[in-house]
């Protein structure tokens, strides 16, 4: 039986895949005390939260004992999920972590404009899916289990507007009006914001950056996932998308933005 009665009330950040999803943790990291955690060094950056994703159910998953250990370092400690509402995928093997998190947790779910993910993903998937080297335009296209690239995106998102003790956060607004957005989460977890300046957590310049803030340092400002495959850049979708990406766009996804 999981005890987790050494561990303070966990904070979930959900997100599709490049919504902002670190953005926000380095936020709340950077913003409010509670939130500070620690690792050691040369740890990977993702000692800084828990990934639930970590309990893959394969050889290198993550044990138990690690994960209790992580949850430890903060006395609200963050705990980042790319996963539906209820935490399907892990209800058959860890179902006391799916109770802990549905009864404790204060969640958090990122919106991006699907089109700026899109983008986003399709660099990002390039350095490991050697399925996704291939225009943009076919990119969000791909099938996977009958569906559209865009329409994982549209139904992921859907999903989590349905939950009605789900706070919702925009990354535009993270971006462009952060001090509002930290008054907001202030009052969606009772805690007061230190409004360190900037307000904004550092960004990481680069592999190397990373790279270097995995040895050196215990709190690294970001703990952004880089995407990056042959030195390309993130595509703007307004200078991309054809018209027909566009139909289809909103064919997919409704009025979803």
């Amino acid at each position: 039986m999981t005890n987790f009665k050494d561990i303070g009330q966990p904070i979930v950040i959900a997100s599709h895949p490049r919504s902002g999803t670190h953005l926000t943790i380095d936020l709340l990291r950077k913003q409010f005390l509670e939130c500070q955690s620690w690792k050691q060094l040369c740890e990977p950056l993702d000692r800084l939260y828990f990934a639930l994703e970590s309990f893959n159910y394969s050889p290198d998953s993550l044990p138990e004992k690690t994960a209790l250990s992580i949850l430890t370092r903060a006395q609200r400690p963050i705990i980042k999920t790319h996963a539906y509402p209820g935490f399907k995928h892990l209800r058959k093997h860890k179902s006391e972590w799916c109770t802990w998190l549905e009864q404790e947790a204060d969640t958090f779910y990122i919106i991006r404009d699907g089109r700026d993910v899109l983008c986003s993903l399709h660099l990002y998937m390039q350095s490991w899916d050697a399925s996704t080297r291939v225009p943009l335009s076919t990119f969000m296209r791909q099938k996977k289990n009958g569906y559209s690239t865009v329409k994982w995106w549209s139904n992921h998102v859907k999903s989590w507007l349905k939950e009605p003790k789900v706070n919702i956060l925009r990354f535009e607004d993270i971006v462009h009006t952060p001090e509002q957005m930290l008054e907001k989460i202030s009052h969606g977890l009772n805690l007061k914001p230190l409004y360190i300046e900037p307000l904004l957590p550092e960004r990481l310049k680069g592999l190397w950056h990373s790279r270097w803030m995995r040895v050196t340092s215990r709190n690294s400002e970001s703990t952004a996932i880089l995407g990056c495959y042959r030195n390309q850049k993130v595509d703007k979708w307004r200078d991309v998308f054809t018209e027909s990406d566009r139909v289809f766009f909103h064919q997919e996804a409704g009025d979803l933005l």
